[in-house]
């Protein structure tokens, strides 16, 4: 009986440890008194080093039991598709919208987000919608990009220079200062995606297309080798590149941009995102932007992407805190504090406009005087190879080589 009794209070203290080990397994998400969270969020943009610590003091001191990290690896699309493969996923991933960084959604690696009210609520119908794979929201759209070209306010206030209104205009600002012994741009070609920013968001200016050439070069339908608005984007790259560095195909990013910070170019054509790391650069300098003008003034307009949208990965073991802390991000006062901050047009509801650099993109997107940049459209790995026949037209100034391999490369990539 002794034994029996003995046996029974060994299987009830084993229970006991066993339910224990089950509801901490169970509530291992949930932010307990005993020690905080930690959720890791993998950002693609390092213009936002400096943001997101300003960002998260605020957010750790509402959720002291949540803590966020995020991390800025180099190449991040392809840290991602490892980690993706060692089943080792941050909690939350950002991307840009376009088919090359979206390869993990279509994958499978993120949980459906559209049912989630701050969605709803933070968001205008048309933002969710356009944002959308195949009718289901997988991640949170949280930042718009435009290009443009900023410029030295100071610098063009001692020339007597005037914002060019067309593209006429623009070069007989580029041959003044170059008549002057100033370079006029600051470009950044050793990086493809500079490069690549640069190409696809002209395209606008010379003609429209929602991805319908490439589909059509595939096909045999078309031949950039022949078409106009394409040869005309070439041609106008190159002519801008005769403003640069001589050696621009060696310069980086964050090089460029301390060459115009520190006052060795007039202007730099560049992101909304840049904005940061140019005042990081040099914090007294007097900047400003204007849209790369189009023929006439009347065909000025701006391309535009979601550049910033955050997801949850689906192996995630604190889902519920990754849906608190994007909740809390997209609240109309922190998506203010992060425009204030960094300056990119916001797409959460509310947000209003205060980087005055920025008006230009602002005004225009505002205006309806936007176009959807095309690598929305693009069959994955299009971008790359986009963006290498650039760098090679650059290198060799030949355009019509360079869109001979642009066809080459398209059929390769949607032939595939």
């Amino acid at each position: 009986m002794r034994k029996t009794l003995q046996f029974l209070i060994v299987l009830l203290i084993v229970g006991t440890l066993l339910a224990a080990c089950s509801s901490s397994k169970e509530t291992s998400g949930e932010s307990s008194g005993k020690g905080a969270v930690e959720l890791e969020v993998v950002s693609h943009k390092p213009e936002l080093n400096s943001v997101w610590p300003k960002i998260l003091e605020q957010f750790h001191k509402e959720y002291p039991n949540i803590k966020v990290t995020v991390n800025n690896p180099p190449e991040t699309a392809t840290v991602l598709q490892t980690r993706a493969v060692a089943n080792d996923m941050p909690d939350i991933a950002t991307f840009p919208y376009n088919t090359a960084e979206l390869g993990l959604v279509y994958e499978g690696y993120f949980i459906d987000l559209t049912k989630e009210e701050f969605l709803k609520s933070n968001f205008s119908q048309d933002v969710v919608d356009d944002n959308k794979i195949d009718g289901v929201n997988y991640f949170v759209p949280y930042l718009a990009n435009g290009t443009g070209i900023y410029y030295n306010v100071d610098l063009f206030n001692e020339h007597d220079i005037e914002i060019p209104k067309t593209q006429d205009e623009l070069f007989e600002v580029l041959d003044y200062f170059k008549s002057k012994g100033i370079m006029g741009l600051s470009f950044s070609d050793q990086e493809l995606w500079t490069i690549g920013a640069l190409g696809d968001r002209l395209t606008g200016l010379f003609f429209d297309d929602k991805g319908e050439l490439f589909k059509d070069i595939a096909e045999g339908k078309a031949s950039a080798a022949d078409h106009q608005g394409m040869k005309e984007v070439a041609e106008f790259i190159l002519k801008l590149h005769k403003y640069g560095q001589k050696d621009s195909l060696g310069v980086g990013y964050e090089q460029a941009i301390n060459e115009f910070a520190n006052g060795k170019a007039a202007m730099m054509y560049q992101g909304t995102f840049a904005l940061p790391l140019i005042k990081e650069a040099n914090p007294d300098l007097n900047i400003s932007m204007f849209l790369v003008p189009g023929k006439t003034e009347a065909e000025t307009k701006v391309g535009t992407n979601m550049d910033y949208g955050l997801a949850i990965s689906k192996d995630s073991e604190y889902k519920k805190e990754a849906k608190i802390f994007l909740e809390w991000l997209t609240k109309k006062e922190t998506a203010q504090k992060f425009h204030d901050i960094e300056g990119s047009p916001s797409l959460v509801n509310g947000v209003e406009s205060s980087v005055p650099e920025l008006e230009a993109v602002t005004n225009a997107i505002k205006e309806g005087k936007n176009f959807k940049i095309p690598r929305n459209y693009w069959a994955p790995g299009m971008v790359t190879e986009f963006n290498k026949v650039l760098q090679d037209l650059i290198a060799t100034g030949d355009v019509d080589a360079s869109m001979k391999k642009l066809d080459k490369a398209v059929k390769q990539i949607y032939n595939k």
